[in-house]
């Protein structure tokens, strides 16, 4: 049975021109022969102890695409966590900065209303002021016109006494 292993496995021999290379190498012929004999020992698989072949070649490779599709699946899987994380944090501050944004707009039309309210309360004050201005002016355009016509009223008196 392992002759028959034997007869189906595949010999490879190395080319002529990397024969010449290694001859080229050593200057002794028997060296060289002993250079290319174990180049073929490996090349054939002869020189280790634990005999590999292309299936279990392909089945470690297979493996460690399987690990390597594994790890990726689950660095993506990680990623759609991370990323469905970001945006329920970025819509929570959304909301937070909405509800700020609106605190601010309420204050700042509370603060409207008081400026509103003290432009009328002082649009009445100055109109009271101006008012109250008003009646002093008169009062004291009174008061002139009264001194003044007294006056002349004395003077015309005086005038017409000092006349007769």
């Amino acid at each position: 049975m392992q002759g028959n292993i034997m007869a189906q496995e595949k010999e490879y021999i190395l080319n002529e021109s990397f024969k010449a290379l290694l001859e080229s190498i050593f200057s002794n012929p028997e060296q060289s022969q002993k250079l290319i004999k174990a180049f073929e020992e490996v090349v054939n698989d002869r020189a280790t102890t634990q005999r590999l072949n292309f299936e279990n070649l392909k089945n470690q490779a297979i493996e460690e695409i399987r690990q390597e599709l594994v790890g990726k699946d689950l660095f993506q899987s990680e990623i759609k966590r991370l990323e469905s994380l970001i945006y329920s944090e970025v819509a929570r501050l959304e909301g937070i900065i909405n509800t700020k944004i609106a605190e601010v707009k309420t204050k700042i039309a509370e603060v409207k209303t008081e400026i509103a309210e003290v432009k009328t309360e002082f649009s009445e004050q100055i109109s009271n002021a101006k008012q109250k201005a008003l009646y002093w002016l008169l009062g004291t355009a009174v008061a002139t016109t009264v001194t003044i016509l007294s006056s002349v009223w004395t003077m015309m008196n005086f005038m017409l006494e000092n006349l007769k």
